[in-house]
């Protein structure tokens, strides 16, 4: 069994070290040539109004703590205030470090307690609830951007995947409107509890006393996220609606720094460009913020798009977008400072008592 999982740890390794190494042969072959002079003096250009590039981000977090408020029972609900600190720590986590996502997510509902006395089970199924509302905007911005390119941009569309016309249209609609239903899944009833039941027939002694210890929070798990959407459908829609407008704002983010950096942009040019790198930050979600696979997406949709010196374009987009995350970066650890919370130490997990 060691061997087993041993062999599966370094095929996994293997196959991300060979993806990480095709991404920088892709982003050598367009950069190698690439005069550094001439980005640094794009990038000067945008001058003072830089700082307005952080209002969308801003504007981002604070619309998905919105909407992961909607998704607490607890009554009265946690303020807007720590909600958006919580968001921007974790974020800041999500985006820094190797696989952050699987550190950024469970560490959520842990601070809703600590900071808003949320318990930990109904700040877990909340979680999860605001994870499925954020992956289905992110799917239905996904596939306005690719239905847009498809449209409107025929050729271009033929270069970087779904091709042209009606058959890539009915692509990229079947692939994501398939997404959308499987992430919706977990509101159509008691799937957690159905999972659970299915993986407590493998023939493993250990998983299978986990998930009977783990029965009661799954169930109370389930009710929660299974009921939500069909008991609380006005804050479930509003949500949603919330989550999509966060992805608006990184469209809109887009357009400024294109705009800013001079190239005559279009909205539409700007969601492709953003629902192409949220598809490469998807399959590469082990590195921290997609770093190196969103450069690939950036760069093919700039060429394709067939703006002036590209190549210059597309590295000073990608230093603009990155100092921007980076600023954020700074600002979510020293919500970790200030409320005197190391990320990085193990703690003892939170019992999950009865919601109140």
């Amino acid at each position: 069994m060691n061997r087993k999982k041993t062999g599966g740890r370094i095929g996994r390794w293997i196959l991300r070290a060979a993806l990480v190494a095709m991404l920088a042969a892709i982003l050598w072959h367009y950069f190698s040539n690439m005069q550094i002079s001439l980005v640094a003096e794009r990038v000067r250009g945008i001058g003072p109004m830089a700082f307005l590039l952080l209002l969308p981000f801003g504007y981002i977090f604070l619309a998905e703590s919105f909407a992961w408020r909607l998704t607490i029972r607890k009554d009265p609900r946690p303020g807007i205030g720590p909600l958006f600190l919580i968001r921007t720590a974790t974020d800041a986590l999500l985006y820094s470090i190797p696989g952050g996502v699987a550190v950024a997510e469970p560490m959520r509902p842990v601070l809703l307690k600590r900071e808003c006395g949320v318990d930990i089970t109904e700040g877990i199924g909340s979680s999860i609830i605001m994870k499925i509302n954020i992956a289905v905007a992110q799917a239905v911005f996904m596939l306005i951007g690719f239905s847009l390119v498809v449209l409107l941009y025929p050729d271009v569309a033929e270069q970087v995947g779904p091709g042209k016309g009606p058959r890539g249209l009915a692509l990229v609609a079947f692939s994501l409107l398939i997404a959308i239903a499987f992430l919706t899944l977990p509101f159509s009833g008691r799937r957690m509890e159905q999972l659970s039941w299915w993986l407590a027939r493998l023939p493993f002694r250990p998983l299978r006393s986990l998930l009977a210890r783990g029965e009661p929070h799954i169930q109370r798990l389930d009710e929660h996220v299974g009921r939500f959407a069909r008991d609380h459908t006005g804050n479930f829609l509003l949500s949603l609606v919330l989550s999509f407008s966060a992805w608006i704002a990184v469209g809109f983010e887009t357009l400024l720094i294109l705009r800013f950096l001079g190239v005559n942009a279009t909205f539409t040019q700007a969601v492709a460009l953003e629902s192409t790198a949220s598809l490469f930050r998807i399959v590469f979600f082990f590195l921290p913020g997609g770093i190196g696979a969103s450069e690939v997406g950036f760069v093919a949709l700039l060429v394709a798009f067939g703006f002036p010196d590209p190549i210059t374009l597309s590295a000073a987009y990608i230093a603009v977008k990155r100092l921007k995350e980076a600023v954020w970066i700074v600002a979510g650890y020293a919500v970790f400072w200030f409320i005197g919370f190391n990320p990085f130490r193990k703690t003892a997990p939170p019992s999950g008592e009865n919601p109140s």
